[in-house]
């Protein structure tokens, strides 16, 4: 087991972190997705079996159930899933919600339809990450979708990192904990990942597109920074 118990005791036992609505990317990309699946299972969306790792507050959850498919979470955090179901449960939809951590996957073989992953395999060391994707690999039936977000080694948090304004523990390449301030502070371990070593975490899919998406403050009135860049990923189980 390989959890950052930072995201239970820092993060979601705080009630910090808590997010209430859907990621706005992963709208647009989620629907987007769906052809690559064979499109005669489309027609009973209960048939089709969701999982997000790292699924936190349940945001993602009660998007993906009320849209009809049969939706899956896990989190290492017991606060974050405890917090999930009463979210799923106060917008009246049906969610499997379990402990479970990303090295031990509590489902059988070729489960799943689609996998998705908002920013929580960034979560560890490489040879961490490469294991979890691994047993992703496992859950995954042939043809099924993966969907990932990963944040990408030119945010300008690891940049900030790397000119010393931002204090930080280092691991290994573009991996770093402890981060004394900005958007991961609390947070643990972080890895930004870069764009050659995409590939060989998604060995085992057809990756069909990966996309760049990056926000940075330009103007604020009050001093609040916001910035990100983040890899998209989608690809099919081979």
């Amino acid at each position: 087991m390989s959890f950052d118990s930072n995201w239970e005791d820092n993060i979601y036992s705080q009630n910090k972190h808590i997010n209430k609505y859907p990621y706005g990317e992963l709208v647009s990309v989620f629907f987007n997705s769906l052809k690559y699946l064979d499109q005669t299972i489309l027609e009973n969306k209960k048939n089709i079996k969701v999982l997000e790792i790292g699924s936190g507050a349940g945001n993602n959850l009660w998007f993906i159930s009320e849209l009809g498919f049969d939706t899956y979470g896990i989190d290492g955090s017991k606060s974050a899933c405890k917090i999930a179901r009463e979210n799923c449960e106060l917008r009246e939809v049906k969610v499997n919600i379990k402990h479970a951590y990303f090295d031990d996957l509590p489902f059988e073989n070729d489960y799943f339809d689609i996998i998705i992953d908002r920013e929580s395999t960034c979560c560890g060391a490489l040879n961490d990450i490469k294991s979890w994707w691994e047993e992703v690999d496992r859950v995954t039936k042939q043809g099924g979708v993966i969907i990932s977000f990963k944040f990408s080694d030119d945010n300008p948090s690891l940049l900030k990192i790397l000119n010393n304004e931002i204090k930080a523990e280092y691991i290994e390449k573009n991996t770093y904990r402890n981060i004394e301030k900005g958007t991961f502070k609390d947070t643990g371990i972080v890895h930004f990942q870069e764009y050659d070593g995409i590939f060989d975490i998604f060995n085992f899919c057809d990756i069909k597109s990966i996309n760049k998406n990056k926000s940075e403050s330009v103007y604020s009135t009050n001093q609040n920074e916001y910035f990100y860049s983040e890899w998209i990923i989608v690809g099919v189980k081979k």
